[in-house]
């Protein structure tokens, strides 16, 4: 549920906004306040019965939002869903490439299979979709990328393949915003730090998750509010002559 927390303070109204990744976790939470924030918000996920059911509660709180399937490494869903949002949506303003393969706590960090989910979600999906909707997105339009700490630092444990997957989708975001800014459309991307997933893989032991904690500034791991709240702000006028940025929602972990 949303939990009827109604407007934000940051004014979307007429915004169109799509969501990958959006039916649980961080995707959840940033298509919850976009559409708090007023935009109409297009939730797309594989996870059609919990996608379903955020829309749904969303537009029981009177916001605006839909569900759409989307597998993101797929070239023919995303073609589909392009057609579909050109032909009722007919704009994107805002674009959130959320949806990721975790590559936290992995037996096996050289695993040639997770190699290729990471790169055709991670890598291949953020691709997709900017080449996808761009097309449908004019002046003033906004795309918020999803990288990780572990685009920036290296982590024991993590798949090798999250780390360059992560760090492409940095240097990919760097590039588009150089490209799309004579368009008028700014790029960006947001790095999580330690998150509830990951912080619940991590967490079987407390005093392992004693110690990551002592390693962040703020000692405390992230929520999802955390990232969506920049997202949001990313994706609004307050953040206008803001593109090509990578900014950290650590809790002050790269600083150390």
């Amino acid at each position: 549920m949303s939990g009827g927390l109604g407007k934000t303070s940051v004014d979307l109204t007429g915004r169109v906004a799509l969501v990958t990744g959006a039916a649980s976790g961080m995707g959840r939470r940033e298509a919850e306040l976009l559409a708090q924030s007023g935009a109409h918000v297009i939730l797309a996920d594989i996870l059609d019965e919990e996608g379903q059911g955020v829309a749904a509660a969303l537009k029981a709180d009177g916001l605006s939002a839909r569900y759409r399937h989307l597998d993101v490494s797929s070239a023919e869903e995303w073609a589909d869903l392009g057609a579909d949002l050109s032909a009722t949506e007919g704009k994107i303003d805002i674009l959130v490439c959320n949806a990721g393969a975790n590559g936290s706590a992995a037996p096996d960090v050289l695993s040639s299979d997770l190699m290729e989910r990471l790169i055709a979600i991670n890598l291949r999906g953020t691709f997709l979709g900017v080449q996808t909707i761009v097309p449908l997105m004019g002046p003033g339009g906004s795309i918020v990328t999803i990288g990780s700490i572990c685009a920036r630092v290296g982590t024991p444990g993590v798949h090798l393949a999250y780390h360059a997957t992560k760090g492409a989708v940095l240097a990919f975001t760097r590039g588009a915003a150089a490209e799309l800014g004579p368009k008028g459309i700014r790029v960006n991307c947001v790095h999580p730090g330690v998150m509830p997933p990951m912080r619940d893989r991590r967490g079987a032991s407390h005093a392992t998750r004693d110690k990551l904690i002592e390693r962040i500034p703020l000692r405390r791991t992230g929520e999802w509010d955390d990232v969506a709240k920049v997202v949001v702000f990313l994706a609004s006028d307050a953040a206008a002559y803001v593109s090509g940025a990578d900014i950290p929602v650590d809790g002050g972990f790269l600083a150390t």
